[in-house]
């Protein structure tokens, strides 16, 4: 299901939602349960000074610049609901009763909303980012009150060094955290964190690439003190990044999980960050700050989720922790000791262990025993919610969470549902119909307005699936969760009014965003997992597009609503082989091998077309002809209308690679096929021969299926509606300008005539045009362009050579020296290792069409590079890519591209 993002009345009904979710709680708090104190700032110490105020703070001070402390890690907990029933501790019954008769699991409930263990994994670590309560001050929160990562980062200066290198990098240690309460969590919540770590890392080398700003340095020429600075400015940057990524999964796949709207095949998401607001300043406030209430400190218990594998691991932690002890009989000064031995770690958070893992000599932990952690959390379905639904491992965290919740002097159940404009329960029976828990709970509490709001909420009647409703807890738990979900979204101004290109960077602003059309309804965890495990996560994997829930229940609900079931693979997926081409195949076999399913997966091009490729129809057609002059005057053509003065210099200049190199063979094939210039055809090519990165290759394959088909429909049409015979071959020197949209029909006439004697149907021949033409016009272009920037290097030899008199020895020089030149420049290994396979990259074709290119080149403009970085390739050398592309370029977006996009020269 696609939203219309423009529709103006549903942008207004978004923000009303937001408002109205916002606005239930206040902002700042009207009560803590204790005072706060006064600090001083933690802000980063940095040599750009003008800057500090845009990073995050370890310990969440300054998030509001008039209240630096409101969020503090250190700082009391608020209190949104003041209690005025009268109730004595006194009367309340015994916890222990509590748990037994209300509480205790009585048997696993498979979660009614398919809802896998890894969503709750997940929401481990969003609780543990928010809640840290100080074990000698109960008052206190030691996390900070702001979705900041601190389980990765810490909450205090002392946390965060402990997991950075501090070398000019900006980098973490390999897969460090830095909270170590995660180490008695299950093994799934450790390895997200180690992904969200490995992804700092991967933040920080592309900030410190692409070095948007240009003073970043090579770190071996930095000294001590600017090498700190330098890496202080990239940790900071990419701490936010990482953040956003944390916030936008939370947005995306959590909210999403929440909602439902990833098992209904929704792509809306709930956003916060609002458009510049109107003068009339309706919209709820945004960046204001947050501070967690005890109230949600207890609503974000959710023992009763656990899944069976879970619950073992957890009941076997604890026999270990306490062994010949009977669980059920454990006091929470048992629990302290045992906690104590537990955390009996060393401080190097480099030598963190979990899960029985271990690490290899560098540091880091195997990819493939994180990737089967997460896997096998994805499969295991999680317990519903519901009473009677705790392991009873778990009885003495419930005991002392029961005691905590009393000795805080929390408001009832029905108080906390007035606050958030609920209807308060007029009886146990309306508060969960079950006869034997609301029985129970009456016996217990004798009046409903005596029913405590941690045991109200962990036994209320859960919801049922519905639109909606996916994660299905209580109601009043269901309600206060989408609140305070926006409130810690809104509240954060690093994610509201400071979330922009400025200080996250352009690159990583484009990187933190929820990706579109990636068959996912908006995956940013799938983004996640592609990045850092592709070999274990490949494209196309139930498993990795919808991990927050259970394969086998997502495909019932994609085929309930009649979904697209046969684009996903549902079974577990097995390790992929490195990605290869396939050489000798020819282009129906270029593919990347993989073992899924225990086969070769198809080949890109045949992926989209459905067919095998054969190149000796178009080829041969095409060759055949003089593409020469069709060339040079296509390239005349760009230059001409292409060109911009300089007032009162007389001075022209022209960006030679978008608007003329890119354009050439564009406007070629719209001649041949009919297609518009207003289509793309390089994420054609990045999808089948270049996809260097693998979390977008849903989003490649989805826009490349649109521009196949767009080409496809041409060319078969065109071949279906000849009129007759065509006889002789085609003027492929027709005037490009005036080419009609319906293509050329001589051409047609002779594809179908080549075609025909090899047994080629139209829809066969549209496909190999598509694959031998279409789809290699971006790498000619890219080689192009990359030539052109090596013959500004050469400078007055390469225009020598050009201008030199016609001559067939000059003429050959010019062919070996384009020829030397794309050797140079073919880092994709195009021409090197497949050159048969890429014909507008074979000798012919380049002899035939780039030759008269670069003269036409030469001759109307010179090799003079433009003033500044307009006269540079806007390029890095990438090691994070997966396969041999190396060189990546920046766009106006600054976002990494295949593509080299400007380059300007001036003309002479």
């Amino acid at each position: 299901m696609a939203t219309n993002k423009d529709d103006p009345v549903e942008r207004q009904i978004e923000q009303m939602v937001v408002d109205i979710l916002y606005k239930d709680l206040p902002h700042p708090p009207t009560g803590y349960v204790g005072l706060p104190s006064t600090v001083s700032s933690t802000s980063p110490k940095l040599a750009h000074k003008h800057i500090t105020y845009a990073y995050r703070s370890a310990d969440g001070s300054n998030y509001n610049v008039m209240l630096p402390n409101l969020g503090q890690a250190g700082q009391p907990y608020a209190r949104s609901v003041p209690s005025a029933h009268p109730l004595p501790p006194s009367f309340l019954p015994d916890p222990s009763l509590v748990f037994d008769v209300l509480l205790k699991r009585d048997n696993f409930t498979p979660h009614p909303g398919g809802v896998s263990s890894l969503f709750f994994a997940f929401a481990d670590l969003v609780i543990h980012s928010l809640f840290n309560t100080d074990r000698e001050d109960a008052l206190i929160n030691n996390s900070s009150s702001y979705l900041d990562l601190s389980p990765l980062y810490g909450s205090s200066e002392a946390q965060v060094d402990s997991v950075r290198r501090k070398d000019g990098s900006g980098k973490l240690y390999e897969d460090v955290f830095a909270d170590p309460r995660l180490l008695v969590m299950p093994p799934s919540v450790c390895t997200l964190l180690v992904i969200l770590s490995r992804n700092h890392n991967y933040i920080a080398e592309k900030i410190l690439s692409i070095n948007e700003s240009g003073h970043y340095h090579p770190i071996s020429q930095l000294d001590e003190q600017t090498k700190l600075s330098q890496d202080e400015e990239i940790f900071q940057r990419a701490r936010l990044v990482n953040c956003g990524f944390f916030m936008q999964i939370i947005l995306a796949d959590y909210v999403g999980a929440i909602l439902g709207l990833v098992r209904d095949g929704s792509d809306w998401r709930l956003k916060v960050r609002d458009p510049i607001r109107h003068m009339d300043h309706t919209m709820a406030p945004r960046g204001e700050g947050n501070a967690v209430s005890i109230e949600f400190n207890l609503m974000y218990r959710w023992h009763a989720t656990l899944s069976e594998p879970d619950s073992e691991w957890i009941t076997k932690e604890f026999q270990a922790m306490f062994p010949g002890d009977d669980l059920s009989k454990l006091t929470p000064k048992d629990l302290g000791r045992g906690y104590r031995r537990a955390n009996a770690i060393g401080k190097d958070t480099r030598e963190w262990l979990f899960g029985g893992l271990k690490r290899d000599e560098h540091g880091k932990f195997s990819n493939a025993e994180l990737a089967n952690i997460l896997i096998n959390a994805t499969e295991a379905p999680a317990s519903a919610f519901k009473a009677r639904g705790i392991p009873e491992a778990l009885k003495v965290i419930e005991l002392m969470g029961i005691e905590q919740s009393r000795q805080w002097g929390t408001c009832s159940l029905n108080e906390f549902r007035r606050f958030m404009g609920l209807k308060p329960y007029d009886s146990f029976a309306e508060w969960n119909p079950d006869p034997e828990i609301h029985t129970a709970a009456e016996m217990l509490y004798h009046d409903i307005e005596n029913l405590e709001l941690y045991v109200g909420m962990q036994a209320e009647e859960s919801k049922t699936p519905q639109p909606g409703a996916g994660l299905c807890p209580g109601f009043t738990m269901s309600r206060a969760i989408l609140s305070d979900a926006v409130c810690l979204t809104r509240g954060d101004r690093f994610m509201t009014i400071d979330f922009t290109p400025e200080n996250f960077t352009a690159w990583g602003f484009q990187d933190c965003q929820i990706p579109q059309n990636d068959d996912s309804y908006g995956g940013m965890l799938t983004k996640l997992l592609l990045r850092h495990l592709p070999e274990y996560y490949p494209s196309g994997s139930a498993h990795v597009h919808f991990p927050f829930i259970v394969p086998d229940r997502m495909k019932e609900a994609m085929a309930a609503r009649n979904g697209p079931v046969e684009n996903y693979v549902w079974t577990r997926p097995v390790p992929q082989d490195v990605v290869v081409p396939q050489v000798g195949a020819g282009i129906g076999g270029l593919g990347r091998v993989t073992r899924e399913m225990g086969e070769v997966q198809r080949s890109p091009v045949k992926k989209l077309t459905g067919v095998d490729i054969q190149r000796e129809p178009v080829e041969s057609l095409v060759l055949e002809e003089n593409i020469s002059d069709a060339f040079a005057l296509l390239t005349a053509e760009c230059l001409d209308k292409s060109s911009i003065g300089g007032v009162g210099t007389g001075v022209k200049y022209v960006d030679v690679a978008r608007n003329v190199i890119n354009e050439v063979p564009k406007r070629w094939i719209q001649y041949l096929v009919g297609v518009s210039l207003e289509t793309d055809y390089a994420d054609l090519a990045d999808y089948i021969y270049v996809n260097a990165f693998p979390e977008q290759e849903s989003v490649l394959y989805n826009k490349a299926k649109a521009i196949s088909k767009t080409v496809i429909e041409k060319v078969y049409n065109g071949i279906q509606n000849l009129s007759g015979e065509m006889a002789g071959g085609f003027d492929i020197m027709s005037p490009t300008g005036d080419s009609s949209d319906s293509g050329n029909s001589a051409f047609f006439a002779s594809l179908k005539a080549k075609g025909g004697a090899l047994g080629r149907s139209p829809d066969a021949l549209a496909a190999d045009l598509l694959g031998v033409i279409v789809a290699t016009a971006p790498l000619f272009s890219r080689t192009m362009v990359r030539v052109v920037d090596r013959m500004l290097n050469d400078g007055a030899r390469a225009t020598e050579l050009f201008l030199a008199p016609p001559s067939m020895s000059s003429d050959g020089k010019i062919v070996e020296y384009v020829g030397e030149l794309v050797d140079l420049c073919d880092d994709i290994g195009i021409k090197k290792s497949l050159m048969h396979h890429f014909r507008l990259m074979s000798d012919k074709f380049l002899e035939a069409a780039a030759v008269p290119l670069l003269k036409t080149i030469v001759m109307k403009c010179g090799l003079m590079r433009g003033p500044g970085r307009s006269g540079e390739l806007s390029s890095l050398t990438d090691n994070q890519t997966t396969n041999s592309l190396k060189t990546v370029y920046i766009n106006a977006r600054g976002e990494l591209s295949p593509w080299p996009l400007s380059l300007v020269l001036q003309q002479v």
